[in-house]
């Protein structure tokens, strides 16, 4: 009889265990239905136009471009940009510090272009020398019109998910961008492959705050690379003038 009355009381237990699983199933059902949907409404083209417009009408940032190489490479004996921390304001002008591998020796430059002028710091005496936006280290990278034409001409968008960047909630988007719209961001391109590339954008303010280009953009680099454009201090003006 004890035998019988456990099992029973075991199955008995068993069933309003169910029971009970079941009707917390019902009620947080509905709440798992609509976080879906909701994910499932984000418009990828939605997302990118807006973030278009506001990036068109902000004051500036604050940006960290940087070249992931592969663990592998090696540095030949040209110049090669592993990294640039600096500015950008509304005119489009940049103060910057290029971190860069020269001959095999890291070097690290200070940097200011206004329009088509460049200046560059030399590494060793400081001093700023003046030259043409066409022979400038960096090429015709432009960070604020490379952002925007990217999000104006990305294709194949599709939305990812929400994601988070540097304490903000974004929405996560991936497509494809044509070489002709890299090259603001690369400096300089020759080839026509289509690149791979990843966009952050703030799901409340529509600001940018990340964007990664995987592939080449020339010949002599690996196949293996890739780039990011980190963007904080979004909306804030800061002035730059050429230096003294």
């Amino acid at each position: 009889m004890t035998t019988l009355f456990s099992g029973t009381c075991s199955r008995r237990t068993f069933a309003w265990a169910l029971i009970v699983l079941a009707f917390v199933i019902l009620l947080l059902l509905p709440c798992l239905v609509a976080a879906c949907g909701q994910q499932a409404k984000v418009d990828p083209q939605a997302v990118l136009a807006a973030a278009s417009a506001r990036m068109k009408e902000i004051k500036g940032f604050h940006f960290v471009y940087e070249v992931h190489q592969p663990k592998d490479w090696k540095p030949g004996a040209g110049l090669y940009i592993a990294r640039i921390t600096g500015d950008v304001n509304a005119e489009g002008h940049m103060r910057a510090t290029v971190d860069a591998v020269w001959g095999g020796v890291p070097v690290s430059l200070g940097f200011v272009a206004l329009g088509d002028t460049h200046y560059i710091q030399d590494p060793i005496s400081k001093k700023w020398q003046t030259v043409p936006a066409a022979q400038s280290p960096v090429g015709t990278l432009n960070l604020n019109a490379g952002t925007i034409r990217i999000l104006d001409r990305i294709m194949d968008a599709t939305y990812v998910g929400e994601d988070n960047k540097g304490g903000t909630k974004t929405h996560h988007l991936k497509g494809k961008v044509a070489a002709a719209e890299v090259e603001a961001i690369a400096g300089a391109v020759d080839t026509t492959d289509t690149f791979p590339t990843d966009i952050w954008v703030g799901s409340e303010d529509n600001l940018v705050y990340e964007v990664d280009i995987a592939g080449a953009a020339t010949p002599n680099e690996d196949k293996r690379i890739w780039r990011s454009i980190v963007l904080s201090n979004l909306d804030v003006y800061v002035e730059i003038q050429a230096p003294q």
